[in-house]
Parts: structure tokens; sequence; C-alpha cells
């Protein structure tokens, strides 16, 4: 059963907040938030500003699959997925 956009969204923000507060992941967990913003970009029940975070997300994740220092790459990106996770928080209804 695939998961709804709910979940979708709780799912990514706990990869990207493990990935803020340990500066570092796995390419198994880029390929999850690649697959996720993908998904989550091409939801139309999903906000504007969440959608435009998507795309953001995706290239983040996506280059980070193959990146040679995903640490370095994660530690780069930190204020990038809090301003992601701001956004995602600030539009959040459980």
């Amino acid at each position: 059963m695939p998961l709804d956009h709910n979940h979708q969204l709780s799912l990514l923000r706990d990869i990207l907040q493990d990935h803020l507060t340990d500066c570092n992941g796995s390419s198994a967990e880029c390929a999850q938030l690649e697959r996720l913003a993908s998904s989550l970009g091409a939801n139309v029940r999903i906000h504007d500003d969440i959608r435009s975070a998507m795309l953001s997300i995706n290239d983040y994740s996506h280059t980070g699959i193959s990146h040679d220092q995903l640490d370095e790459h994660i530690k780069s990106h930190a204020p990038h997925i809090e301003g992601w996770l701001d956004t995602l928080n600030s539009h959040h209804h459980d």
C-alpha cells in the first residue's frame, strides 16, 4: 500500500532532520528522499511552497546519491535543510 502524502511528508522530514542532526547519511537515504520529493512534487494536493521545496530537495538528494563526500554535501546544505524543514513544518497539518 503506497504512503499517503502526509506519511510521505513525515518520512521526508524525519530523514532530513536526521541528516541535519547527524551531518551524515547514506546514498540509500538520498534515493528515498529523491523518490519522496518526486512524488510529493507531483502531488496537486500539497501547498505550492512545499512543492517548490521538493524541487530543491530532489536536486540535493539526486546529487547526494553518488556524492564522494556525502557528509560534506550534507554539511554544506545544512542551511538549506533547515529552510526546507521550516517550510515543511509551517505547512504541516496532522
